[in-house]
């Protein structure tokens, strides 16, 4: 076993692989990126988020962030050239030592694109990573996407659940001897 990239919160995260980080808001995400910077990890962000906003908050000085906007400036990249926002993420990888690559904003990316567009821009990272013995972190709120478009994000990824993210789907109970299904609030299901 390889040793981690970085430690957070007792968890390891390794090279060469990529992680899906499920929460409603990036929190640990942001969290986990932030750690890899005080640990001397060599980062590139790619974020919805205002830079200087997530710079202040975080203590992400030392990281290299790209802005998701359609407004046009240094290190902001438009979410419908994801040619562009690859190339930005080869020229990293080939910086040399293994490198923390974050993409935040998907759901934007989805919807500025299509989820086929971005799946398939996913999986294209996701083989570019494994290569270059990188990571890379994806954060998302799994209520945005249905549960078939879930199971194609998550299927080749490691997926991390925030600690204390509330359930999605149904809740069921038995009442004398009827099964009965709640459904969860911001449920897509039922």
């Amino acid at each position: 076993m390889t040793d981690p990239l970085v430690e957070h919160d007792g968890r390891k995260i390794l090279t060469g692989e990529v992680y899906l980080v499920e929460e409603p808001k990036p929190s640990l995400f942001f969290d986990i990126f932030s750690e890899a910077m005080i640990q001397g990890v060599k980062g590139l962000l790619i974020t919805r988020e205002f830079p200087e906003r997530l710079r202040s908050s975080y203590n992400l000085n030392s990281a290299s962030i790209v802005w998701l906007t359609h407004v046009v400036g240094r290190d902001c990249v438009e979410p419908t050239q994801t040619n562009l926002i690859l190339n930005r993420i080869v020229s990293f990888t080939k910086e040399g030592s293994p490198a923390l690559i974050m993409l935040d904003g998907i759901e934007y990316l989805i919807n500025q694109n299509s989820f086929d567009v971005v799946i398939g821009f996913l999986n294209h990272i996701r083989d570019l990573i494994i290569i270059k013995n990188c990571v890379l972190m994806v954060a998302i709120d799994p209520n945005t996407l249905d549960t078939k478009e879930l199971a194609l994000v998550e299927r080749n990824l490691q997926v991390i659940k925030a600690s204390g993210q509330p359930q999605s789907g149904p809740l069921l109970s038995l009442e004398s001897g009827v099964l009965k299904v709640m459904r969860m609030p911001n449920s897509k299901q039922l």
